[in-house]
């Protein structure tokens, strides 16, 4: 079936749920919804600013208020189920009038207004008599030009008409006490029960998890490659290179050290990912590689997503090996001489430790012998990206590295091709206190940041956006360019703040970053482009606008950017208009400090949206939302059950691959 064989999907409908990711019935089938109004539980009238649902009776006559052209408003008084009465408001739907009369019982779904005593703002109602049967009602993120009816219908005629195929047959679903496909999307579209939401979001799960769990296994036995580099001495070489680093291995990152010694003498190629929470050390891992390699004759790459980053890890190497190893940055400001310089180093085998950016791909640079690569925040770069890069050696051994904590039966799904290893300490305790501020109390956070300036502190103001979209002046003093006005207007000297985006120049930017190193510049107001690599150790304070902007696990990486040394350090979360939920979720940001801890709850509470900072909009919004370990067992014993099924198991391959190359899953890692 296609969409615009669904009963009311016409051509403009059509275009509408394709501008929104929805080609297909499969898709809008798992367009979820992201909330449901459950009409059982009902509250009182209070000016609490609390999203909430409230059964009134229509006391008066309602009466439409017109503003201006194109915009008005309905007024009715009402009164709730303690007697209270209040005024209840629907924006610019004045039909609303003729559906309200007196006596009449009506849910009204919103909160109250904040500049108006006793009053209610309403974004949904239902009159009472057209609830029967109801269950908890389903609510999706809005799609242009189509109502939330439309959708929903558009589901249901789906469901009604056409039978949901399966991975998993008959036996399986009985064996194991499965619902169909078609029982589980209609309880997420249409539930009677909370509780059953949950075992159907597990059982589309399970369906979605087999076919990646599928490509994983077969990549991971077809790609396998005997490599043809020999690493000799390599007892010998963990010792020289402890004795390089002027602190002391953690035991998390003794482990992996072992893990990829194991891996170098191995006579497959190594293939494995290293995550690591904020500050872990996972960069002087890499190196290790590098220098095993280097002592052996080979040479190595490291790949990093952004200049900045490159650069820092380049300062780095040079810092550990001096003059003993040849280490060379090339990136895409390498021009002239410098370039040509670079390129006869790395091809002729001088250059024995090449860190660079995506410049390194390109077809001009090649290696001699390269046999070690390392490919940083492995997630900012696509499949063939990686391929080609792959390709400069022959058969490398492969480390890709991510900053980012995921849950580990979340990586045993997206990463079931790799190794994974896992650096869970920091060599150095994080001593940063977190503290969420209200807009009214923020001159009190400005003016004590001001008196740790005076003492020696450098800070970072990290807002969502260069400047807003609207004109909202509220929003507005969030935005990048505006919180750097304001903060040059009223509370610093204009010479002791800097401003940093991603629309400025690479010399600019690089500029910026180092100014705010030597202390030239006292508050970098920045967008999330420090958010990975900006390495300042002396930073100890930075300040988070709109954090309910953000994903949790960018507010982790954020944080990360201040007490580096172990210093004291604070994190402000300069939040307003926060809803209950958003509040929630600041709150264990607040109080929990552990990377992995954060992306655990931020995947329940969330869904696969967590991971990349926000919930998805379109097809598969609710993918990985439910996994979990048990969920990953169940969905692997399935599957080693129907792989003698060759006809179905190839089915199952097809489907993985068409995942793997996606742009779903780079969505779901990218934070």
């Amino acid at each position: 079936m296609e969409l615009e064989q669904i009963a009311g999907i016409g051509k403009a409908r059509k275009q509408s749920f394709e501008e929104n990711d929805i080609f297909s019935c499969e898709d809008l089938l798992n367009y979820f919804p992201y909330k449901y109004y459950d009409f059982s539980k009902t509250s009182p009238y209070a000016d609490d600013g609390i999203v909430k649902l409230i059964k009134a009776t229509v006391c008066e006559n309602a009466k439409v208020v017109k503003i201006r052209a194109n915009f008005s408003f309905v007024t009715c008084k009402m009164c709730d189920e303690i007697g209270h009465t209040f005024n209840a408001i629907w924006y610019n739907q004045p039909y609303i009038k003729a559906n309200l009369y007196i006596g009449q019982e009506i849910y009204l779904y919103g909160k109250n207004s904040p500049t108006k005593k006793n009053t209610f703002i309403v974004t949904l109602s239902k009159s009472s008599e057209k609830l029967e049967g109801l269950g908890l009602l389903p609510v999706y993120h809005s799609v242009s030009k189509i109502g939330q009816k439309t959708i929903h219908d558009s589901i249901n005629y789906i469901l009604k008409n056409l039978e949901i195929s399966s991975f998993i047959g008959d036996r399986l679903l009985y064996k194991y006490n499965l619902l169909t496909l078609n029982e589980a999307y209609d309880i997420i579209h249409n539930p009677k029960e909370k509780d059953d939401i949950d075992t159907a979001l597990e059982r589309v799960e399970i369906e979605k998890i087999i076919p990646l769990i599928a490509i994983n296994e077969y990549h991971k036995a077809i790609y396998k490659s005997v490599k043809t580099q020999k690493y000799e001495n390599i007892e010998n070489l963990i010792t020289e290179f402890e004795s390089l680093i002027p602190f002391k291995l953690t035991p998390s990152q003794k482990t992996v050290i072992r893990e990829i010694q194991g891996d170098f003498v191995s006579k497959f190629s190594m293939n494995r990912l290293l995550q690591g929470d904020v500050g872990s050390g996972k960069t002087i891992i890499s190196l290790f590689g590098a220098f095993v390699a280097a002592k052996n004759g080979y040479q190595s790459a490291i790949i990093a997503p952004t200049e900045i980053l490159a650069k820092q890890h380049y300062e780095t190497a040079k810092r550990l090996f001096g003059n003993d190893i040849e280490v060379e940055l090339y990136t895409g400001s390498t021009k002239g001489f410098d370039k040509h310089n670079a390129l006869a180093n790395i091809r002729f085998g001088k250059s024995k430790i090449v860190i660079g950016t995506h410049a390194v791909i390109s077809e001009g640079v090649v290696f001699e012998n390269l046999s070690y690569l390392v490919i940083d925040e492995q997630h900012r770069f696509g499949v063939e990206q990686r391929a080609k890069l792959k390709q400069k050696g022959q058969n490398p051994d492969i480390l890709v590295m991510s900053a980012t904590p995921i849950p580990r039966s979340l990586s045993l799904v997206l990463f079931g091709d790799l190794e994974i290893s896992v650096i869970n300490e920091r060599p150095k305790p994080q001593k940063t206190q977190t503290n969420i501020v209200s807009k009214a109390k923020q001159a009190d956070m400005w003016n004590y940041i001001k008196t740790k300036i005076d003492d020696g502190s450098k800070v970072y103001v990290v807002c969502s956006k260069i400047d807003e979209e609207n004109d909202d002046d509220e929003l507005q003093k969030f935005s990048a360019k505006s919180m750097f006005d304001y903060l040059i207007t009223n509370i610093f000297d204009k010479s002791s703040v800097g401003l940093i985006h991603g629309k400025l120049k690479k010399e600019e930017q690089n500029k910026l970053i180092e100014n705010f190193k030597q202390g030239i510049i006292k508050v970098l107001v920045s967008t999330s482009i420090v958010e990975v690599g900006v390495d300042v150790p002396d930073a100890d304070i930075i300040v988070i606008a709109s954090p309910e902007r953000f994903g949790l696990a960018t507010l982790h990486q954020l944080r990360g950017r201040v007490g580096r040394q172990g210093q004291e350090s604070y994190c402000f979360c300069l939040a307003d208009r926060l809803n209950e939920k958003s509040y929630e979720r600041i709150l264990f940001f607040k109080n929990h400090s552990n990377g992995f801890e954060i992306a655990e709850f931020d995947q329940k509470t969330r869904g696969s949206g967590s991971v990349i900072g926000t919930n998805q909009h379109g097809t598969d919004n609710g993918l990985f939302s439910r996994l979990n370990s048990k969920t990953y067992g169940l969905a692997k014993e399935l599957l080693e059950q129907i792989k003698p099924d060759q006809a179905q198991y190839l089915k199952i391959l097809e489907k993985g691959e068409t995942l793997y190359s996606s742009k779903i899953l780079n969505k779901i890692i990218l934070n």
